[in-house]
């Protein structure tokens, strides 16, 4: 009989071959590599903390953006942002249609339309508007990932221990990202949120969470199976999009969300990925 920790490590072990082969499964249905020189779509995913916070298990303590500095700030970024040349610009939140976005988007190309504090009007309306664009489109799918389900759980389990390093991480990356958004600014926070180790570092609470459960129940493996399923059918809409080989989609999207995408977009036969961050690096 396994012991309780044999038998998580096993668990874990199976959520990992899970995960690598959702991060696998498009390119095996193509049966095909990537080719050297080959002219792919290309797509950039722009991983934020919503400026309008929201639902998250820490939101960042930064929010105000309609003063005259942050204004300032939004539009450095938006020109930083602007050198990537994106071809079609995809969002998350918070419109819930393409109608919806595209009516709000049209009457601000007229004057007719306040921006909202939501990263789409501050960012992603000022981009398109710049570049010309016509439209902007909605990749958005509903994540089903239950976090109070998990803290309900773990404290009736005794696994609160599990919850506070989950929390403990979330705080650290928000607490890093405060910071530098008061002292170097919009440009420099969004920079750090879209580096590799920031990015690992958010995607590391999920994997902490797929530890809670016992032998009979693991809720943790649950909500992370979701959270990965979700995110799949998120990536199938940025799929569908970059449907031309000239095409450079910019998606602008909860960081959370950076790591799995980055991995379906980067395995994809279909697709190149693109890093921003040498256009974000002041």
């Amino acid at each position: 009989m396994r012991s309780s920790k044999q038998y998580v490590h096993f668990k874990l072990k199976g959520l990992v071959i899970y995960i690598f082969l959702i991060t696998t499964v498009f390119s095996q249905q193509l049966n095909a590599q990537k080719l050297e020189g080959q002219n792919l779509p290309k797509v950039a995913v722009l991983g934020m903390f919503h400026f309008v916070s929201k639902n998250n298990t820490v939101s960042q303590n930064f929010t105000e953006v309609y003063s005259e500095r942050r204004q300032r700030e939004i539009e450095e970024l938006v020109a930083s942002l602007r050198q990537y040349q994106a071809t079609k610009i995809a969002v998350e939140r918070p419109y819930r249609t393409e109608d919806e976005l595209n009516q709000a988007y049209q009457a601000y190309l007229q004057g007719a339309y306040d921006l909202s504090a939501e990263e789409t009007d501050q960012v992603a309306f000022r981009l398109a508007k710049a570049l010309g664009h016509k439209q902007l489109y909605l990749v958005y799918h509903p994540v089903d990932f239950d976090f109070e389900r998990l803290q309900k759980y773990a404290r009736q389990e005794g696994q609160d221990s599990v919850i506070r390093k989950v929390i403990s991480n979330a705080e650290e990356l928000a607490n890093t990202y405060d910071s530098i958004a008061e002292e170097k600014g919009i440009q420099e926070a969004v920079y750090f949120l879209n580096l590799p180790e920031s990015i690992n570092k958010n995607h590391y609470g999920y994997q902490l969470l797929s530890e809670l459960g016992d032998e009979h129940h693991q809720p943790g493996k649950e909500e992370t199976d979701n959270w990965y399923q979700s995110n799949v059918a998120i990536f199938n809409n940025i799929r569908k999009l970059a449907s031309l080989t000239n095409d450079r989609v910019l998606v602008i999207y909860g960081q959370g969300h950076a790591k799995i995408l980055n991995q379906l977009v980067e395995k994809s036969p279909e697709l190149e990925l693109t890093s921003l961050t040498d256009y974000l690096k002041q």
